[in-house]
């Protein structure tokens, strides 16, 4: 890598781009920690992702954990107990005539329950230790309860659910009111958003277990009202049919089940949807309906296992708009099929979207696949099976500014903010979103704005291990980033990829004091780009590409070859001239193949970028490449083990 520097003219470079402008934004403050250590060393983000997509990886059978470590993305960290606060809410339950309707005295309390007196089933009806099991989460409840009140206690009068989806989804600004919701993202507190779903996910997962575990559940079919929802539980095993508006909590256990879920109501915070068994079906047409989407509030859906389908339309499917969000997919072969801004999607908040081993499909138009909006972390897991993830390019429900007969496809790992200069300079800094697929030969296809992208302050992230894998897309993509953002794509262990793009803008670049890194650790490789692509910065970026081992095989449509390490300016005699651009290609084992009319590239050898102006020798045009026998100059995974006591200092 030093040789690699001095031979593109940035000597003892940490690859990092100009961040005067990231240190003078006016959304400074909202610049998210990962984000900024990213565009402050790109070098380093290599190893960065992997230790993090391994965090992930160790936290996947606890979706709890998984929360808390979105949390930690979304600059957050609490070292809060699972039962946090538990101890003495179960000392009550326990001597409590009824522990059911102790578990739900809290509702009476409130303002919104005042003078409610609920008709609950008797001890047969509903016996121990279900019952108490119930009362437990339902009187766990009251703290994330209280928790969203303190999160959004800032806002105005007058913010509701449907104003902020109308805004934020529809793109309806208010210009000078303050309920304008790029005005409220600095009025969330976090970590009260936070500190809720942790108590909410620990609450639901130890119902879960309780469930799983349970030999001899008996068979109870039961509803009841609340101040703060419908509960539903169904224990006999039958295949339902249900239609649901504001449920509170439902368990079902066994069944195929189909569930159409209706349009939520303003003041409807939390949702909880335990199935436990069967083949089943999500159903929602109304934006925000189904339980894994949260507006102002929390949202938990979890199917323990089965071959399940998930329909939704806008905010479905682990979607958090000022709130947090969990879907939790235990493992079958599922199609989660929405339109757009689903299948982990947040702003304002966090969302997370687990799912088991299974061939999967995941089907959206826009803004989907972990797309971590202004203010938002959203993070996509699969855990194993051949699974195919799309972002189509039609129906045209956004048009894209490079192709307008495609669709914005913002998702499978992307990361961005609103750039107000365009508007009316009221700008938010970008969040971050991560798909992580852990196994199996999958199958990427997107349209612009995918595959690891990132877009003013925001950072996206792929991260693949394993299997022989495609991804297909037009315009940045694959590790690209656009505006004062980052982008990466990490392509773990040794398989045979296929990596396409019809346009440009792909594989390790970065355009307008952005980042972009590509690296796919082995493998007998094929690569097709238009131009702009593979270890390329534009306009005082960092691009890096890295292909770590096998016989590749790179496809330049470009006929200059713009492209395998190159910087490139928009524009000459400005002040930018001096600032960092640099392009960075590696191809560091096997025998490859270059195009014949990329005379720079070769098999075994060194190369410089193009330069406009060669004897000024200008940081902004800083390229090179190299092929050959090299390891790869920076770690994927942790460089030590936890210690023995013998080994130990």
């Amino acid at each position: 890598m030093p040789e690699l520097l001095q031979r593109a003219g940035a000597a003892n470079s940490r690859g990092a781009a100009d961040l005067t402008g990231l240190d003078a934004s006016p959304t400074r403050d909202q610049q998210l920690p990962f984000f900024r250590a990213v565009m402050a060393a790109p070098l380093d983000a290599p190893y960065r992702a992997g230790v993090l997509g391994d965090s992930f990886r160790g936290a996947a059978g606890s979706p709890r954990e998984l929360i808390g470590r979105a949390g930690a993305l979304w600059g957050v960290r609490l070292s809060r107990p699972a039962d946090f606060g538990m101890a003495a809410i179960e000392a009550r339950l326990r001597t409590a005539p009824d522990p059911l309707a102790a578990g739900l005295a809290w509702m009476a309390s409130t303002k919104a329950g005042a003078g409610w007196v609920p008709q609950l089933p008797d001890q047969t009806q509903l016996p121990n230790p279900l019952r108490y099991e119930l009362a437990r989460v339902l009187a766990a409840m009251s703290q994330p309860h209280q928790f969203l009140q303190r999160a959004f206690e800032r806002f105005p009068p007058g913010v509701t659910p449907q104003l902020l989806r109308r805004q934020a989804h529809e793109d309806h600004l208010s210009l000078s009111k303050a309920s304008d919701y790029r005005q409220l993202l600095p009025l969330v507190e976090r970590e009260a958003v936070l500190a809720g779903m942790l108590d909410l996910a620990g609450a639901i997962e130890r119902l879960q277990a309780f469930v799983k575990n349970e030999t001899a559940l008996p068979s109870v079919a039961w509803s009841l009202q609340t101040p703060f929802g419908w509960i539903v539980v169904d224990t006999t095993g039958r295949n339902n049919r249900r239609q649901l508006k504001d449920a509170l909590l439902v368990l079902d256990v066994g069944g195929d089940d189909d569930y159409e879920f209706l349009e939520r109501g303003d003041t409807h915070a939390i949702s909880v949807l335990l199935d436990h068994r069967g083949n089943d079906r999500y159903v929602t047409a109304a934006p925000g309906a189904d339980p894994s989407s949260a507006t102002l509030g929390y949202g938990i859906l979890w199917d323990t296992e089965g071959d399940d389908r998930y329909e939704g339309t806008q905010q479905a499917q682990a979607s958090a708009l000022f709130g947090a969000a969990l879907l939790v997919d235990g493992g079958g072969s599922n199609r989660f099929v929405a339109g757009s801004r689903s299948q982990a999607y947040a702003v304002g908040g966090v969302s997370v979207l687990v799912s088991g081993g299974g061939d999967d499909e995941f089907t959206a138009q826009t803004y989907s696949q972990a797309t971590g909006g202004p203010r938002g972390v959203a993070v996509l897991v699969d855990t194993g099976g051949n699974d195919r993830y799309t972002l189509t390019a039609l129906p045209l429900v956004r048009p894209s500014s490079q192709l307008p007969n495609r669709n914005t496809s913002m998702g499978q790992g992307a990361g961005y903010g609103i750039r107000g200069d365009f508007f009316d300079g009221r700008s938010i800094a970008g969040g971050i979103g991560m798909l992580l697929d852990l196994a199996g030969n999958d199958r990427y296809e997107a349209q612009v704005y995918a595959q690891g992208f990132g877009y003013y302050e925001g950072l996206g992230m792929l991260l693949d291990d394993g299997g022989n894998d495609r991804f297909e897309a037009a315009w940045y993509a694959m590790g690209a980033s656009a505006h004062y953002a980052a982008g990466i794509l990490l392509k773990r262990d040794a398989g045979n990829d296929v990596y396409r793009s019809s346009h440009e803008m792909v594989l390790g670049t970065g355009n307008d004091l952005s980042v972009g890194v590509f690296v796919d650790e082995g493998g007998d490789d094929e690569y097709t780009v238009g131009q702009l692509s593979l270890g390329v910065a534009y306009a005082n970026s960092t691009g890096i590409f890295v292909d770590g081992a096998g016989n590749d095989r790179y496809t330049v449509m470009s006929p200059t070859c713009s492209a395998l390490g190159a910087a490139y300016q928009h524009g000459w005699g400005n002040s930018r001239e001096t600032l960092p651009n640099l392009g960075l290609f590696l191809d560091l084992g096997g025998v490859d193949s270059y195009p014949a009319h990329c005379v720079r590239a070769a098999n075994n050898k060194l190369w410089a970028g193009p330069r406009v102006w060669p004897l000024l020798e200008l940081r902004s045009e800083a390229a090179a490449g190299v092929d050959g026998e090299w390891p790869l100059p920076f770690a994927l995974r942790l460089l030590t083990r936890p210690a023995t006591p013998a080994s130990a200092p």
